[in-house]
Protein backbone atom coordinates (compact mmCIF):
# COMPACT_ATOMS: atom_id res chain seq x y z
CA UNK A 1 0.00 0.00 0.00
CA UNK A 2 2.78 2.24 1.31
CA UNK A 3 6.24 2.18 0.24
CA UNK A 4 8.81 4.97 1.95
CA UNK A 5 12.16 6.05 0.21
CA UNK A 6 14.70 6.99 2.79
CA UNK A 7 17.10 9.18 0.70
CA UNK A 8 16.65 11.92 -1.30
CA UNK A 9 14.44 11.93 -4.36
CA UNK A 10 14.09 14.22 -7.64
CA UNK A 11 10.86 14.18 -9.25
CA UNK A 12 11.85 14.26 -13.10
CA UNK A 13 10.47 12.34 -16.08
CA UNK A 14 6.89 12.28 -14.51
CA UNK A 15 8.29 9.43 -11.65
CA UNK A 16 10.35 9.81 -8.42
CA UNK A 17 14.54 9.16 -8.77
CA UNK A 18 16.17 8.02 -6.30
CA UNK A 19 19.29 10.94 -5.37
CA UNK A 20 22.00 7.75 -5.61
CA UNK A 21 20.67 7.64 -9.27
CA UNK A 22 19.87 10.42 -10.69
CA UNK A 23 23.64 11.74 -10.95
CA UNK A 24 22.80 16.04 -10.57
CA UNK A 25 25.48 18.28 -9.53
CA UNK A 26 25.45 20.30 -6.55
CA UNK A 27 24.49 23.40 -8.05
CA UNK A 28 21.21 21.36 -9.95
CA UNK A 29 20.40 20.11 -6.84
CA UNK A 30 20.49 23.23 -5.30
CA UNK A 31 17.87 24.48 -8.00
CA UNK A 32 15.45 21.62 -7.91
CA UNK A 33 14.94 22.41 -4.10
CA UNK A 34 13.28 25.86 -5.55
CA UNK A 35 11.16 24.00 -8.20
CA UNK A 36 8.51 22.23 -4.94
CA UNK A 37 5.53 23.56 -4.27
CA UNK A 38 6.69 23.97 -0.81
CA UNK A 39 9.29 26.17 -1.72
CA UNK A 40 7.08 28.63 -4.00
CA UNK A 41 4.73 29.49 -1.00
CA UNK A 42 7.22 29.68 1.75
CA UNK A 43 9.82 32.31 -0.35
CA UNK A 44 7.03 34.29 -1.45
CA UNK A 45 5.51 34.34 2.16
CA UNK A 46 9.39 34.85 3.79
CA UNK A 47 11.26 37.86 3.28
CA UNK A 48 14.80 34.93 3.55
CA UNK A 49 15.07 31.46 3.01
CA UNK A 50 17.43 31.00 5.72
CA UNK A 51 17.52 28.07 8.71
CA UNK A 52 14.42 30.07 10.02
CA UNK A 53 11.70 32.17 8.26
CA UNK A 54 9.66 34.97 9.21
CA UNK A 55 6.57 34.13 7.93
CA UNK A 56 3.40 36.93 6.98
CA UNK A 57 0.18 34.66 7.02
CA UNK A 58 -2.54 35.89 4.44
CA UNK A 59 -4.77 35.03 7.79
CA UNK A 60 -4.88 33.89 11.05
CA UNK A 61 -7.39 32.05 13.30
CA UNK A 62 -7.80 32.13 16.49
CA UNK A 63 -9.68 29.80 18.97
CA UNK A 64 -10.28 29.95 22.42
CA UNK A 65 -7.29 32.42 22.73
CA UNK A 66 -8.81 35.30 25.44
CA UNK A 67 -5.18 35.28 26.52
CA UNK A 68 -3.65 36.42 23.23
CA UNK A 69 -5.91 39.14 22.97
CA UNK A 70 -5.91 39.87 26.89
CA UNK A 71 -2.18 40.66 25.87
CA UNK A 72 -2.42 42.76 22.76
CA UNK A 73 -4.76 44.83 24.86
CA UNK A 74 -1.81 45.43 27.55
CA UNK A 75 1.22 46.28 24.99
CA UNK A 76 -1.60 48.55 22.96
CA UNK A 77 -1.39 47.19 19.57
CA UNK A 78 -3.70 49.14 17.13
CA UNK A 79 -4.92 46.69 14.38
CA UNK A 80 -4.66 42.80 13.35
CA UNK A 81 -1.87 43.43 10.64
CA UNK A 82 -3.88 40.96 8.66
CA UNK A 83 -6.71 39.16 8.71
CA UNK A 84 -7.81 37.53 11.65
CA UNK A 85 -11.16 35.07 12.66
CA UNK A 86 -12.14 34.75 15.78
CA UNK A 87 -14.03 31.58 16.59
CA UNK A 88 -16.14 32.33 19.40
CA UNK A 89 -16.85 29.36 22.13
CA UNK A 90 -19.67 29.11 24.32
CA UNK A 91 -18.46 31.34 27.41
CA UNK A 92 -16.15 34.06 25.68
CA UNK A 93 -18.57 35.00 22.50
CA UNK A 94 -19.06 38.82 23.79
CA UNK A 95 -15.57 39.19 24.75
CA UNK A 96 -14.30 37.78 21.10
CA UNK A 97 -17.11 40.24 19.30
CA UNK A 98 -15.35 43.28 21.04
CA UNK A 99 -12.21 41.95 20.42
CA UNK A 100 -12.91 41.78 16.19
CA UNK A 101 -15.18 45.06 16.66
CA UNK A 102 -11.88 46.85 18.05
CA UNK A 103 -8.75 45.58 16.01
CA UNK A 104 -10.63 44.52 12.78
CA UNK A 105 -11.16 41.02 12.65
CA UNK A 106 -13.88 38.77 11.64
CA UNK A 107 -16.31 37.09 14.57
CA UNK A 108 -17.42 33.55 13.79
CA UNK A 109 -20.22 32.26 15.67
CA UNK A 110 -19.96 29.29 17.81
CA UNK A 111 -21.46 26.01 15.87
CA UNK A 112 -21.17 27.75 12.01
CA UNK A 113 -18.67 25.23 11.51
CA UNK A 114 -16.03 23.46 12.49
CA UNK A 115 -12.48 25.72 11.91
CA UNK A 116 -11.03 23.70 9.44
CA UNK A 117 -14.40 23.14 6.95
CA UNK A 118 -14.64 27.51 7.67
CA UNK A 119 -11.16 27.78 6.33
CA UNK A 120 -11.53 25.65 3.52
CA UNK A 121 -14.88 27.59 2.77
CA UNK A 122 -14.64 30.74 3.07
CA UNK A 123 -10.47 31.57 3.47
CA UNK A 124 -7.54 29.32 2.16
CA UNK A 125 -6.08 30.22 -0.97
CA UNK A 126 -3.64 28.10 -3.24
CA UNK A 127 -0.40 29.69 -2.44
CA UNK A 128 -1.87 30.97 0.84
CA UNK A 129 -0.40 30.54 4.36
CA UNK A 130 -2.25 30.13 7.40
CA UNK A 131 -1.67 30.25 11.18
CA UNK A 132 -4.34 28.66 13.37
CA UNK A 133 -4.49 27.46 17.01
CA UNK A 134 -6.31 24.68 16.65
CA UNK A 135 -4.76 22.74 13.52
CA UNK A 136 -6.28 23.25 10.88
CA UNK A 137 -5.31 21.91 6.93
CA UNK A 138 -6.43 23.55 4.02
CA UNK A 139 -3.40 21.46 2.05
CA UNK A 140 -5.33 20.09 -0.41
CA UNK A 141 -6.65 23.53 -1.70
CA UNK A 142 -2.49 24.52 -2.25
CA UNK A 143 -2.68 26.43 1.52
CA UNK A 144 0.25 26.08 3.76
CA UNK A 145 -0.88 26.02 7.32
CA UNK A 146 1.18 26.37 10.62
CA UNK A 147 0.12 25.42 14.34
CA UNK A 148 1.24 28.74 16.27
CA UNK A 149 1.14 29.34 19.98
CA UNK A 150 0.58 32.47 21.69
CA UNK A 151 4.30 33.99 21.29
CA UNK A 152 3.68 33.55 18.20
CA UNK A 153 0.98 35.48 17.70
CA UNK A 154 2.12 38.06 19.55
CA UNK A 155 5.09 38.53 17.11
CA UNK A 156 2.84 38.89 14.19
CA UNK A 157 0.40 41.23 16.02
CA UNK A 158 3.61 43.53 17.43
CA UNK A 159 6.07 42.87 14.57
CA UNK A 160 4.46 41.82 11.61
CA UNK A 161 5.81 38.34 11.07
CA UNK A 162 5.92 34.66 12.95
CA UNK A 163 8.95 32.63 13.19
CA UNK A 164 8.75 29.05 11.58
CA UNK A 165 11.89 27.01 11.29
CA UNK A 166 12.37 25.63 7.81
CA UNK A 167 11.92 22.01 7.85
CA UNK A 168 13.03 18.97 5.74
CA UNK A 169 10.24 18.36 2.80
CA UNK A 170 9.27 14.90 1.97
CA UNK A 171 7.40 13.75 -1.77
CA UNK A 172 4.03 11.70 -1.22
CA UNK A 173 3.50 10.25 -4.21
CA UNK A 174 0.13 8.97 -5.28
CA UNK A 175 -0.84 6.22 -7.85
CA UNK A 176 -4.05 4.09 -8.55
CA UNK A 177 -7.04 5.02 -7.87
CA UNK A 178 -9.46 4.07 -4.66
CA UNK A 179 -11.84 1.16 -4.50
CA UNK A 180 -15.31 1.22 -3.33
CA UNK A 181 -16.09 1.40 0.05
CA UNK A 182 -12.31 2.84 0.93
CA UNK A 183 -12.68 6.20 2.24
CA UNK A 184 -10.51 8.70 3.10
CA UNK A 185 -9.46 8.06 6.87
CA UNK A 186 -8.49 5.15 5.47
CA UNK A 187 -5.78 6.61 3.07
CA UNK A 188 -4.55 8.81 5.87
CA UNK A 189 -4.17 5.92 8.65
CA UNK A 190 -2.43 3.98 6.20
CA UNK A 191 0.40 6.34 5.92
CA UNK A 192 0.40 7.20 9.15
CA UNK A 193 0.62 3.39 10.08
CA UNK A 194 3.87 3.26 7.68
CA UNK A 195 5.81 6.25 8.78
CA UNK A 196 5.34 5.44 12.47
CA UNK A 197 6.48 1.71 11.35
CA UNK A 198 9.51 3.69 9.80
CA UNK A 199 10.83 5.55 13.21
CA UNK A 200 8.12 8.69 12.52
CA UNK A 201 9.70 9.39 9.24
CA UNK A 202 7.22 12.56 8.77
CA UNK A 203 7.85 14.22 12.27
CA UNK A 204 8.37 17.59 12.11
CA UNK A 205 8.60 17.95 8.12
CA UNK A 206 6.80 19.30 5.50
CA UNK A 207 4.56 16.96 3.05
CA UNK A 208 3.70 18.16 -0.69
CA UNK A 209 1.16 15.53 -2.43
CA UNK A 210 1.44 15.47 -5.96
CA UNK A 211 1.31 12.61 -8.38
CA UNK A 212 -1.51 10.50 -10.94
CA UNK A 213 -3.38 9.19 -8.23
CA UNK A 214 -4.31 12.98 -7.31
CA UNK A 215 -6.83 13.80 -10.40
CA UNK A 216 -8.80 10.51 -9.50
CA UNK A 217 -9.85 12.24 -5.84
CA UNK A 218 -12.13 13.78 -5.75
CA UNK A 219 -11.97 17.28 -3.45
CA UNK A 220 -14.21 16.59 -0.24
CA UNK A 221 -11.57 13.12 -0.33
CA UNK A 222 -8.45 15.38 -0.63
CA UNK A 223 -9.40 17.98 2.23
CA UNK A 224 -10.34 14.73 4.06
CA UNK A 225 -7.38 12.66 3.89
CA UNK A 226 -5.30 16.19 4.38
CA UNK A 227 -6.83 17.13 7.94
CA UNK A 228 -7.08 13.20 8.73
CA UNK A 229 -3.25 12.67 8.11
CA UNK A 230 -1.59 13.07 11.59
CA UNK A 231 1.74 11.73 11.21
CA UNK A 232 3.74 14.55 13.29
CA UNK A 233 4.48 16.67 9.53
CA UNK A 234 4.02 20.41 10.03
CA UNK A 235 2.64 21.31 7.57
CA UNK A 236 1.34 19.49 4.07
CA UNK A 237 -0.07 21.09 0.81
CA UNK A 238 -0.81 19.61 -2.61
CA UNK A 239 -0.70 20.27 -6.04
CA UNK A 240 -3.88 22.00 -7.69
CA UNK A 241 -5.92 21.06 -11.06
CA UNK A 242 -8.96 21.45 -12.64
CA UNK A 243 -11.15 20.12 -9.72
CA UNK A 244 -9.21 22.50 -7.15
CA UNK A 245 -10.16 25.29 -9.42
CA UNK A 246 -14.19 23.58 -9.74
CA UNK A 247 -13.93 23.76 -5.44
CA UNK A 248 -13.10 27.37 -5.74
CA UNK A 249 -15.32 28.54 -8.62
CA UNK A 250 -18.21 26.67 -6.51
CA UNK A 251 -17.40 28.34 -3.10
CA UNK A 252 -17.76 31.96 -5.07
CA UNK A 253 -13.88 32.27 -4.94
CA UNK A 254 -12.79 31.79 -8.40
CA UNK A 255 -9.69 33.98 -8.23
CA UNK A 256 -8.64 32.11 -5.07
CA UNK A 257 -7.02 29.61 -7.42
CA UNK A 258 -3.75 29.30 -8.69
CA UNK A 259 -2.33 26.39 -10.59
CA UNK A 260 0.46 24.61 -8.34
CA UNK A 261 2.70 21.45 -9.30
CA UNK A 262 5.97 20.42 -8.75
CA UNK A 263 8.65 22.05 -11.77
CA UNK A 264 10.26 19.16 -12.80
CA UNK A 265 13.19 18.56 -11.76
CA UNK A 266 12.20 19.08 -8.15
CA UNK A 267 13.80 17.73 -5.05
CA UNK A 268 12.92 16.26 -1.99
CA UNK A 269 14.54 15.02 1.34
CA UNK A 270 12.66 11.57 0.48
CA UNK A 271 9.36 10.33 0.08
CA UNK A 272 6.06 8.12 0.76
CA UNK A 273 4.48 6.56 -2.38
CA UNK A 274 1.05 5.41 -1.77
CA UNK A 275 -0.95 3.15 -4.53
CA UNK A 276 -4.37 3.99 -3.70
CA UNK A 277 -5.15 0.59 -5.38
CA UNK A 278 -4.22 -1.31 -2.43
CA UNK A 279 -5.57 0.95 0.21
CA UNK A 280 -7.97 -1.42 2.29
CA UNK A 281 -10.13 0.07 5.23
CA UNK A 282 -8.27 0.52 8.19
CA UNK A 283 -8.87 0.82 12.20
CA UNK A 284 -6.94 2.92 14.30
CA UNK A 285 -7.66 1.52 18.19
CA UNK A 286 -5.27 2.82 20.94
CA UNK A 287 -2.78 4.40 18.75
CA UNK A 288 -2.21 0.25 17.09
CA UNK A 289 -3.41 1.26 13.22
CA UNK A 290 -4.33 -2.18 11.25
CA UNK A 291 -7.10 -3.08 8.42
CA UNK A 292 -9.99 -4.20 9.85
CA UNK A 293 -9.89 -7.67 7.99
CA UNK A 294 -6.68 -7.87 10.74
CA UNK A 295 -8.32 -6.42 13.35
CA UNK A 296 -11.27 -8.77 13.11
CA UNK A 297 -8.76 -11.77 12.95
CA UNK A 298 -7.08 -10.82 15.71
CA UNK A 299 -8.86 -8.95 18.18
CA UNK A 300 -9.15 -10.18 21.69
CA UNK A 301 -12.49 -11.23 23.80
CA UNK A 302 -12.60 -7.88 25.20
CA UNK A 303 -13.70 -6.54 21.71
CA UNK A 304 -16.34 -9.41 21.38
CA UNK A 305 -19.74 -9.95 21.66
CA UNK A 306 -21.06 -12.93 20.43
CA UNK A 307 -17.83 -14.21 19.16
CA UNK A 308 -17.82 -10.82 16.62
CA UNK A 309 -16.23 -7.28 17.63
CA UNK A 310 -18.93 -5.07 18.40
CA UNK A 311 -19.10 -0.95 18.24
CA UNK A 312 -21.88 0.15 20.45
CA UNK A 313 -22.05 3.67 19.38
CA UNK A 314 -20.25 5.93 17.20
CA UNK A 315 -19.56 9.25 16.22
CA UNK A 316 -18.53 11.01 12.79
CA UNK A 317 -16.52 14.02 13.68
CA UNK A 318 -16.41 17.89 11.69
CA UNK A 319 -13.70 16.88 9.56
CA UNK A 320 -14.96 13.85 8.73
CA UNK A 321 -18.20 14.96 8.19
CA UNK A 322 -17.42 15.75 4.65
CA UNK A 323 -20.58 16.64 1.71
CA UNK A 324 -19.72 13.68 0.07
CA UNK A 325 -18.83 11.23 3.18
CA UNK A 326 -22.52 12.08 4.34
CA UNK A 327 -24.14 11.54 1.60
CA UNK A 328 -22.63 7.97 1.14
CA UNK A 329 -22.94 7.27 4.51
CA UNK A 330 -26.38 7.96 3.70
CA UNK A 331 -27.03 6.19 1.08
CA UNK A 332 -25.65 3.31 2.88
CA UNK A 333 -27.85 3.26 5.57
CA UNK A 334 -30.73 4.37 3.40
CA UNK A 335 -33.90 2.00 4.30
CA UNK A 336 -32.22 0.43 6.97
CA UNK A 337 -32.18 1.00 11.13
CA UNK A 338 -29.05 1.73 13.04
CA UNK A 339 -31.25 0.50 16.81
CA UNK A 340 -29.63 0.61 19.73
CA UNK A 341 -26.18 1.29 18.31
CA UNK A 342 -26.25 4.86 18.83
CA UNK A 343 -24.49 7.24 15.56
CA UNK A 344 -24.19 11.02 16.40
CA UNK A 345 -23.00 13.09 13.42
CA UNK A 346 -20.92 17.06 14.03
CA UNK A 347 -21.92 18.61 10.94
CA UNK A 348 -19.00 19.81 8.70
CA UNK A 349 -20.76 23.06 8.23
CA UNK A 350 -24.20 24.70 8.23
CA UNK A 351 -23.69 25.01 4.58
CA UNK A 352 -23.29 21.11 3.77
CA UNK A 353 -26.14 20.24 6.31
CA UNK A 354 -28.23 22.48 3.96
CA UNK A 355 -26.80 20.81 0.93
CA UNK A 356 -27.45 17.01 2.30
CA UNK A 357 -30.83 18.51 3.30
CA UNK A 358 -31.83 19.26 -0.26
CA UNK A 359 -30.62 16.44 -1.68
CA UNK A 360 -32.54 14.21 0.36
CA UNK A 361 -29.41 13.06 2.27
CA UNK A 362 -31.03 14.07 5.76
CA UNK A 363 -33.55 12.44 5.84
CA UNK A 364 -32.17 9.28 4.90
CA UNK A 365 -29.56 9.96 8.26
CA UNK A 366 -32.78 10.60 10.14
CA UNK A 367 -34.67 7.73 8.86
CA UNK A 368 -31.94 5.33 9.92
CA UNK A 369 -31.46 6.68 13.43
CA UNK A 370 -28.31 9.15 13.07
CA UNK A 371 -28.40 12.08 15.47
CA UNK A 372 -26.97 15.54 15.19
CA UNK A 373 -24.87 16.88 17.55
CA UNK A 374 -23.56 20.05 17.47
CA UNK A 375 -21.56 20.09 20.85
CA UNK A 376 -20.28 16.42 21.21
CA UNK A 377 -16.42 16.63 21.65
CA UNK A 378 -15.38 13.24 19.66
CA UNK A 379 -12.58 12.25 16.69
CA UNK A 380 -13.39 10.57 13.85
CA UNK A 381 -15.18 7.15 13.98
CA UNK A 382 -14.95 7.56 17.92
CA UNK A 383 -16.44 4.08 19.12
CA UNK A 384 -17.40 1.98 22.54
CA UNK A 385 -19.13 -1.01 23.51
CA UNK A 386 -22.27 -1.17 24.45
CA UNK A 387 -22.31 -0.03 28.05
CA UNK A 388 -24.35 -2.93 29.25
CA UNK A 389 -21.81 -5.90 28.97
CA UNK A 390 -17.91 -4.00 28.85
CA UNK A 391 -16.01 -1.30 29.55
CA UNK A 392 -16.11 1.26 26.71
CA UNK A 393 -12.95 1.16 24.42
CA UNK A 394 -12.33 3.90 21.54
CA UNK A 395 -10.74 3.16 17.97
CA UNK A 396 -10.74 5.42 14.22
CA UNK A 397 -12.50 4.62 11.71
CA UNK A 398 -13.62 5.52 8.00
CA UNK A 399 -17.19 6.75 7.94
CA UNK A 400 -18.50 4.28 5.42
CA UNK A 401 -16.86 1.81 7.49
CA UNK A 402 -18.76 3.30 10.44
CA UNK A 403 -21.77 3.21 8.65
CA UNK A 404 -21.25 -0.42 7.05
CA UNK A 405 -20.67 -1.27 11.05
CA UNK A 406 -24.44 0.40 11.87
CA UNK A 407 -25.87 -1.29 9.18
CA UNK A 408 -24.74 -4.71 10.20
CA UNK A 409 -26.01 -4.44 13.79
CA UNK A 410 -22.93 -2.61 15.28
CA UNK A 411 -20.69 -6.07 14.32
CA UNK A 412 -17.35 -4.20 12.82
CA UNK A 413 -17.99 -4.91 9.04
CA UNK A 414 -15.26 -3.49 6.27
CA UNK A 415 -16.88 -1.49 3.59
CA UNK A 416 -14.53 -2.58 0.67
CA UNK A 417 -16.95 -3.57 -1.81
CA UNK A 418 -20.14 -2.84 0.00
CA UNK A 419 -23.40 -2.65 -2.27
CA UNK A 420 -24.43 1.15 -1.81
CA UNK A 421 -25.18 4.05 -4.85
CA UNK A 422 -21.72 5.43 -4.73
CA UNK A 423 -22.41 8.09 -7.03
CA UNK A 424 -23.52 11.66 -4.97
CA UNK A 425 -25.55 14.64 -6.31
CA UNK A 426 -22.90 17.15 -6.98
CA UNK A 427 -22.30 19.44 -3.73
CA UNK A 428 -23.48 23.49 -4.60
CA UNK A 429 -22.20 25.47 -1.64
CA UNK A 430 -24.46 27.88 -0.22
CA UNK A 431 -23.11 30.94 1.65
CA UNK A 432 -26.11 31.68 3.76
CA UNK A 433 -25.16 30.56 7.08
CA UNK A 434 -21.86 32.41 7.05
CA UNK A 435 -23.34 35.79 5.74
CA UNK A 436 -26.49 35.95 7.85
CA UNK A 437 -24.51 35.16 11.33
CA UNK A 438 -20.45 36.36 10.86
CA UNK A 439 -19.59 39.87 11.64
CA UNK A 440 -16.74 41.39 9.79
CA UNK A 441 -14.60 44.37 10.50
CA UNK A 442 -11.37 44.03 8.54
CA UNK A 443 -9.82 47.11 7.27
CA UNK A 444 -12.27 48.81 9.84
CA UNK A 445 -10.89 48.38 13.46
CA UNK A 446 -13.60 50.52 15.64
CA UNK A 447 -10.95 50.69 18.64
CA UNK A 448 -13.85 50.05 21.09
CA UNK A 449 -12.77 48.82 24.58
CA UNK A 450 -12.72 45.24 25.08
CA UNK A 451 -15.75 43.43 26.99
CA UNK A 452 -13.90 42.38 29.84
CA UNK A 453 -16.46 41.23 32.68
CA UNK A 454 -15.68 38.30 35.88
CA UNK A 455 -14.54 35.75 33.83
CA UNK A 456 -11.81 37.36 31.38
CA UNK A 457 -10.21 40.08 33.13
CA UNK A 458 -6.85 42.82 32.23
CA UNK A 459 -4.39 41.40 32.22
CA UNK A 460 -2.01 42.89 35.01
CA UNK A 461 1.50 44.23 34.90
CA UNK A 462 4.32 41.53 35.90
CA UNK A 463 6.89 42.52 38.42
CA UNK A 464 10.54 42.44 36.87
CA UNK A 465 12.88 40.11 38.46
CA UNK A 466 13.95 40.89 41.82
CA UNK A 467 17.26 40.61 43.30
CA UNK A 468 16.53 37.95 45.09
CA UNK A 469 13.42 35.62 45.38
CA UNK A 470 12.49 33.06 48.14
CA UNK A 471 9.93 31.01 46.55
CA UNK A 472 7.16 28.38 47.52
CA UNK A 473 7.60 25.25 45.11
CA UNK A 474 3.90 24.54 44.10
CA UNK A 475 2.28 26.83 46.17
CA UNK A 476 -1.10 28.21 45.74
CA UNK A 477 -0.67 32.14 45.38
CA UNK A 478 2.25 34.45 46.77
CA UNK A 479 6.08 34.20 44.72
CA UNK A 480 5.95 30.39 43.52
CA UNK A 481 8.05 27.81 41.61
CA UNK A 482 6.58 25.65 39.57
CA UNK A 483 7.17 21.71 39.12
CA UNK A 484 6.68 20.63 35.79
CA UNK A 485 6.15 17.11 35.30
CA UNK A 486 5.41 16.23 31.28
CA UNK A 487 7.06 19.26 29.90
CA UNK A 488 5.37 18.47 26.22
CA UNK A 489 1.92 19.38 27.61
CA UNK A 490 2.47 22.60 29.68
CA UNK A 491 0.78 25.00 27.31
CA UNK A 492 1.56 28.62 26.75
CA UNK A 493 -1.77 29.73 28.39
CA UNK A 494 -0.15 27.86 31.40
CA UNK A 495 2.48 30.26 31.83
CA UNK A 496 0.22 33.18 31.53
CA UNK A 497 -2.05 31.85 34.24
CA UNK A 498 1.09 30.95 36.73
CA UNK A 499 2.55 34.31 36.21
CA UNK A 500 -0.92 35.83 37.46
CA UNK A 501 -0.54 33.30 40.16
CA UNK A 502 3.29 35.13 40.91
CA UNK A 503 5.30 32.44 39.41
CA UNK A 504 8.78 33.83 38.80
CA UNK A 505 10.63 30.17 38.29
CA UNK A 506 9.51 26.85 37.02
CA UNK A 507 11.45 23.68 37.53
CA UNK A 508 11.56 20.35 35.68
CA UNK A 509 14.16 17.93 34.34
CA UNK A 510 14.01 19.12 31.00
CA UNK A 511 12.49 22.10 28.72
CA UNK A 512 11.38 21.55 24.94
CA UNK A 513 12.58 24.34 23.05
CA UNK A 514 9.53 25.93 22.42
CA UNK A 515 8.51 25.86 26.23
CA UNK A 516 11.70 27.30 26.97
CA UNK A 517 10.81 30.28 25.16
CA UNK A 518 7.44 30.28 26.22
CA UNK A 519 8.02 30.41 29.56
CA UNK A 520 11.11 33.40 29.22
CA UNK A 521 8.71 35.49 27.12
CA UNK A 522 6.60 35.67 30.10
CA UNK A 523 9.25 36.57 32.63
CA UNK A 524 9.57 32.95 33.88
CA UNK A 525 13.20 31.71 34.69
CA UNK A 526 13.24 27.81 33.24
CA UNK A 527 15.40 26.20 35.54
CA UNK A 528 16.69 22.88 35.04
CA UNK A 529 16.83 20.03 38.37
CA UNK A 530 18.46 16.62 38.16
CA UNK A 531 18.53 13.57 41.09
CA UNK A 532 16.43 15.62 42.90
CA UNK A 533 12.84 15.17 44.81
CA UNK A 534 11.25 18.64 45.13
CA UNK A 535 8.43 18.59 47.76
CA UNK A 536 5.13 20.19 47.37
CA UNK A 537 5.91 23.23 49.87
CA UNK A 538 9.46 23.43 49.70
CA UNK A 539 11.20 27.04 49.57
CA UNK A 540 13.59 27.93 46.88
CA UNK A 541 16.09 30.27 47.75
CA UNK A 542 17.95 32.11 45.02
CA UNK A 543 19.90 34.72 46.12
CA UNK A 544 21.42 37.49 43.97
CA UNK A 545 19.58 36.17 40.55
CA UNK A 546 19.29 39.15 38.81
CA UNK A 547 22.81 39.55 39.00
CA UNK A 548 23.30 36.35 37.55
CA UNK A 549 20.90 36.31 34.33
CA UNK A 550 22.91 40.10 34.22
CA UNK A 551 25.85 38.72 33.74
CA UNK A 552 24.48 35.53 31.40
CA UNK A 553 25.46 33.03 34.08
CA UNK A 554 24.33 29.13 32.85
CA UNK A 555 24.21 27.57 36.63
CA UNK A 556 22.93 29.23 39.65
CA UNK A 557 22.96 27.81 43.05
CA UNK A 558 19.96 27.45 45.10
CA UNK A 559 19.18 26.83 48.72
CA UNK A 560 15.84 24.85 48.99
CA UNK A 561 14.36 24.36 52.70
CA UNK A 562 11.55 21.93 53.76
CA UNK A 563 10.19 20.88 56.85
CA UNK A 564 13.23 18.82 57.67
CA UNK A 565 16.00 19.37 55.70
CA UNK A 566 17.87 22.40 53.74
CA UNK A 567 20.12 21.26 50.69
CA UNK A 568 21.97 23.97 48.27
CA UNK A 569 21.54 22.49 44.76
CA UNK A 570 22.52 23.19 41.46
CA UNK A 571 20.29 24.78 38.86
CA UNK A 572 20.83 25.03 35.27
CA UNK A 573 19.12 28.14 33.29
CA UNK A 574 21.24 27.86 30.29
CA UNK A 575 22.73 29.91 27.74
CA UNK A 576 20.62 33.41 27.32
CA UNK A 577 20.67 35.49 24.23
CA UNK A 578 21.07 39.65 24.91
CA UNK A 579 17.28 39.79 24.55
CA UNK A 580 16.32 36.83 26.77
CA UNK A 581 18.27 38.52 29.51
CA UNK A 582 16.46 42.09 28.94
CA UNK A 583 13.35 39.99 28.95
CA UNK A 584 13.67 38.17 31.78
CA UNK A 585 14.72 41.02 33.81
CA UNK A 586 11.95 43.16 32.59
CA UNK A 587 9.34 40.78 33.68
CA UNK A 588 8.11 39.58 30.50
CA UNK A 589 8.22 40.45 27.20
CA UNK A 590 5.06 41.69 27.22
CA UNK A 591 6.42 44.48 29.35
CA UNK A 592 8.98 45.46 27.02
CA UNK A 593 7.14 45.65 24.41
CA UNK A 594 4.10 47.84 26.01
CA UNK A 595 7.41 50.37 26.99
CA UNK A 596 8.51 49.86 23.58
Amino acid sequence: MVKIIRQGVYYMDGRLVKESEAFMTSDKKEAAVKNTVAYSILSAHSKSMGETLALKPDAVFLYNQTDVLRTLDFVGVKEFPVPTYLFEGLFDGDFLRSAAKKWGGVSVPDGLASGNAFACEQVAKSGGVLLDTDGISCGALGAMCFWGNGGDLLRLFTKGSAEEDRRELLAVFLKGKLRKGVGPTDVALAISQALEKAGDFAEGKYLEVFGAGVSSLSMDFRNAIDSALDCGQISTVWMTDGKTQEFFENHLRASDFKPLAPVQPAYYDGAVVVDLSDIEPMIEVDGAISTVEEFLETASEEYRKDGKVFLGSTAIEYEAATYETMAEVAEILRGKKIGNCACSWLPYSKSVTMALSEGGYLNALLGAGVNFNDLLNAQAGLVGKDANFCEEWAARLDARTIAATLANGGYLTSALGLDYPKRVKKYKFNPAPCESRMMSFVGKPQGFELAYDEEITPLPAFPPLPESLELSVDGEEGALAVLIDDPEEYAWSYAIEDRERGAFVALAKKFPEKLRAHLIDWGILPLVYEKFAFKEGDVLHLEKIAEFVKAGEERVVAKVVGKRRSKDIVLTLGKLTAEERKILLAGGKNNLVRNK
